[in-house]
């Protein structure tokens, strides 16, 4: 793999603490130059140097995955590879190889390093826990999206940067075992953290998450109920779901005490994003439109009984917005019709559909969106829980009334007004193992919409040869997609790592 010299002050400066999560600490100024024996010799060090890797938490652009799916389109990077330019040089698989390396190697000059800081253990294990969360998740995302990859723990030498890969079970122990003990730490350490950092919560909803994936790919009901298991502690960890869908997702919902991790965009200068602006109609601020809907995602939404509309006695195509389940009108602009969003006007270009999820109508500067990117929420929790008990027990009213909760939710302060819709319940009677997992798959692609999760639901359900070799199409055909399976489930490797590296044996197929 590339080899990253050790340098104190490219790391501070490169990462540095204008990652930070608080508004605080994003005002100060980063360290320029240091000797490496000088750096550890305080908490506020080590509070910097852990800073740095609050850098590579997932944002904004991580919406852009959805797109390697058929409920999403984008003009930007993602799109080579849905129309089957994915290859070794692909810059999206170069950007993944790199960046997660990057992270990694800072986790690992931490976790060398910060024993040299006067700090008791109980200070030490909440710095621990944090960098050992983010070692563990980017291996994870090399882990899914390559197969065997190196598994990196120490600081390489410039010597040493041809490391063999581990097979998929050990980097997925080692994976595992750095969860493990950051939720350990983090637990024990005296550690009341601000908004936006790495909890024990954080940990725990990350690797349900992966439990949850690798059950599902394996078919291990022991992975998957273990999944459920943390995300039942999670459940009962203090943590409610937002009354309100549509301001979960702007500004008015961060803080929400559905957030278990977001990514802080601080209303401050030089930490805004151009999120608005991707997402909106051009008639709003001359924005792009440049990451939308298809109609392949307006056509997962059932109607307000929860029914598919392929059998809907309610549906009517020529007004697909009324009664639909109330989470589509939050989630897309109608098409049909120009929308006076809370006094800012929003005209369809006829072309694309354009997402309303994520919109703050109340913006007028072009590129000055700030609104946090979540992570990880219980709503996510929820849908891991019930599916991973699905998939070993099937349906239980239990599991039911945790869906019928999420589609509740969704009416609140849907309405005129922002009166509530009432969202009649589904009912358990005649659902099996095999049509309880179509509603749930069906209410994580419409809850979890445009969140940058549903490639890797997509992925591990083993949808993509179907779903991604037909036409995305908005209110015109948008591009042509095309998937080999099973090439296209595992990546190739860069094609410099390739060079760099003899012993990363190219995928069959690549």
């Amino acid at each position: 793999m590339k080899i990253y010299i050790k340098i104190i002050c490219l790391l501070i400066v490169s990462f540095g603490i204008f990652q930070s999560c608080s508004e605080e600490d994003i005002t100060k100024l980063p360290v320029t130059a240091l000797s490496e024996d000088a750096f550890w010799t305080s908490e506020s060090d080590v509070s910097q140097a852990a800073n740095a890797l609050y850098g590579s938490l997932n944002n904004v652009g991580q919406i852009e995955w959805d797109a390697l799916t058929d409920i999403m389109f984008s003009q930007y990077g993602t799109s080579s590879i849905a129309t089957g330019g994915l290859s070794a040089g692909t810059g999206l698989v170069n950007d993944l190889w790199t960046g997660q390396y990057g992270t990694i190697r800072d986790a690992n000059w931490f976790l060398q390093n910060i024993d040299k800081a006067p700090l008791t253990k109980s200070e030490q294990a909440k710095y621990k826990g944090q960098v050992r969360f983010f070692r563990a998740w980017a291996h994870y995302k090399l882990l899914y999206q390559f197969g065997p990859i190196p598994v990196v723990t120490t600081v390489l030498e410039v010597n040493e940067g041809q490391v063999e890969p581990s097979t998929r079970a050990q980097a997925l122990s080692a994976v595992l075992t750095d969860l493990d003990l950051a939720i350990t730490e983090l637990s024990a350490a005296d550690y009341t953290p601000e908004y936006g950092r790495i909890t024990k919560w954080a940990a725990m909803a990350l690797k349900s998450r992966i439990l949850l994936y690798e059950g599902t790919l394996a078919e291990d009901n022991t992975l998957l109920s273990e999944s459920a298991n943390i995300a039942s502690q999670i459940m009962g960890g203090g943590f409610s779901l937002h009354n309100n869908y549509t301001e979960l997702f702007r500004p008015e919902g961060d803080g929400s005490n559905e957030i278990i991790l977001a990514r802080v965009n601080a209303d401050l200068e030089g930490r805004y994003h151009a999120l608005n602006q991707w997402l909106s109609p051009i008639s709003f601020h001359a924005s792009w439109s440049t990451i939308t809907p298809t109609m392949a995602l307006v056509e997962k939404y059932p109607d307000i009984n929860g029914e598919d509309i392929s059998t809907s006695p309610l549906y009517n195509p020529a007004t697909p917005f009324v009664d639909r389940d109330p989470r589509l009108n939050q989630t897309i602009f109608d098409w049909n019709e120009d929308v006076d969003y809370e006094g800012a006007m929003f005209v369809n270009n006829g072309t694309w559909l354009n997402l309303r999820k994520f919109i703050n109508p109340a913006e007028t500067t072009e590129q000055r969106s700030h609104n946090d990117f979540i992570v990880f929420r219980l709503g996510e929790v929820h849908l891991n829980y019930v599916e991973a008990l699905n998939e070993v027990n099937g349906p239980s009213q239990e599991l039911l009334d945790i869906i019928n909760d999420l589609r509740t939710r969704g009416g609140q302060g849907a309405g005129i007004g922002g009166a509530d819709i009432v969202v009649p319940p589904i009912a358990l009677a005649g659902l099996t193992k095999d049509t309880f997992r179509e509603i749930v798959r069906r209410e994580r692609i419409i809850e979890l919409a445009a969140e940058g999760i549903l490639y890797y639901d997509y992925h591990r359900w083993r949808l993509l040869e179907t779903t991604m070799n037909q036409p995305a199409v908005g209110i015109i055909p948008l591009d042509v997609r095309s998937f080999t399976a099973p090439r296209d489930y595992t990546w190739p490797y860069p094609d410099f790592e390739q060079i760099n590296n003899p012993k990363l044996i190219p995928h069959s197929g690549w």
